[in-house]
């Protein structure tokens, strides 16, 4: 039975700082992923105020991604000189900062764009800063799960209460100056590129996947793709989530905070051990865990129908995620664009911000469920096509 992928000599350790060379690796990563999160979900809680129409809050979310795939492809480039990366870094974090507060004083939508190709600029270039740190390392570093557990929490702190728009402004405006500070410190001097050393996939080490070709014609990876799947409608649904949980009295920032747990403690916990899995019992579990969510998105009462989906489906792309660290089969060659993946994610967004605005919360559910009833379908049908194989 193949495993999820083998390990090498320190490819186990913990990506927490052992040496100089390791901790600027691990705090360029947590600002990195920092960054990411709180972009996603914070710009969409400062849209949510200044467009009247869900589809709306979900075309500036998909802008943003589709922004962040176009700036990656170039601020990742080997010909960007480190001189030239802080500067660009200082300037997106000043244009960010300032056109984020405006945003919600009177600049309105026209602000917040800028805003959001500012961000979108700031965190390729910080995904650029993690590359020139990763270069730096004598050994091949231990995937990002500490690090982007951290930065999960520095995200979580920014963002707090996203529907107090002027305030959640300021707290990103503050982020967003202080990892580009920490940006520009951390920030190698230039050395030549090493094109075997890019990342694993297109965006933030298979976060957002670059799925290998032909990935989608073996049905027993569907349900690991289709965890991968499972952050997106929830990342871009978070802002509304809070708003539909606060009418049950239930607190923002723990409804944040929930969703964060569940997508980065089992990766966490069980990094070891998901390295070891056969892909078989990967599938299992991720199927198990998205039948869960679908079970609960549709028969629960709200909100602990939107209480089981992030726990489950957090941890299904949880542990997708981890797997697809491990795994080379799992994920595209090294040095793909970000480009398409970002398009794909972008016109996802946007297909999930159409059914949001028409239906809801509901909406939200039948599509999460469908995620869940895909995963049991296609787990369903490798089973009877197994036992239907002559044996050896």
């Amino acid at each position: 039975m193949a495993r999820i992928g083998s390990t090498r000599r320190g490819d186990m350790n913990d990506d927490l700082p052992h040496s100089p060379s390791v901790a600027r690796l691990t705090i360029a990563r947590a600002t990195a992923w920092a960054l990411l999160l709180a972009g996603w979900v914070g710009l969409g809680g400062v849209a949510l105020s200044l467009t009247p129409r869900l589809d709306g809050v979900y075309a500036l979310v998909a802008a943003w991604l589709l922004s962040l795939g176009i700036a990656a492809t170039i601020a990742t480039r080997d010909s960007l000189r480190a001189r030239a990366r802080r500067i660009a870094v200082g300037l997106c974090a000043a244009i960010t900062a300032a056109t984020l507060a405006w945003s919600t004083h009177g600049g309105g939508l026209p602000a917040l764009l800028v805003a959001l190709a500012g961000w979108a600029g700031l965190t390729a270039l910080a995904s650029g800063v993690v590359r020139s740190a990763r270069l730096a390392q004598r050994a091949r570093p231990a995937p990002p799960i500490g690090a982007a557990s951290l930065g999960a929490v520095c995200a979580t702190i920014a963002i707090a209460d996203p529907a107090d728009a002027r305030a959640l402004s300021l707290r990103l405006g503050v982020l967003v100056l202080v990892a580009a500070l920490a940006l520009a410190l951390l920030q190698i001097s230039d050395r030549p590129g090493n094109a075997a050393s890019r990342c694993r996939a297109g965006l933030f080490d298979c976060s957002l996947p670059a799925w290998p070709a032909g990935a989608w014609h073996d049905a027993q990876q569907w349900p690991v793709l289709l965890a991968g799947l499972a952050m997106l409608p929830m990342m871009a649904a978070l802002p509304m989530m809070v708003a539909w949980c606060r009418a049950e009295a239930v607190a923002p920032q723990g409804m944040v905070a929930l969703h964060f747990v569940a997508m980065f403690v089992p990766a966490l916990l069980l990094r070891r051990s998901v390295a070891q899995w056969p892909a078989r019992i990967l599938a299992v579990v991720c199927t198990l865990l998205l039948a869960s969510g679908a079970i609960a998105a549709i028969w629960a009462s709200t909100p602990y129908n939107l209480f089981g989906v992030a726990l489950a489906h957090g941890a299904a792309w949880s542990l997708a995620w981890t797997g697809q660290l491990w795994s080379p089969d799992r994920r595209s060659r090294q040095g793909t664009s970000p480009l398409l993946p970002a398009i794909g994610y972008a016109a996802l967004t946007m297909a999930v911000g159409v059914v949001v605005e028409r239906w809801g919360p509901a909406g939200l559910a039948v599509m999460q469920a469908a995620l869940g009833l895909a995963a049991a379908l296609a787990w369903g049908y490798v089973t009877a096509i197994r036992e239907h194989l002559p044996t050896a």
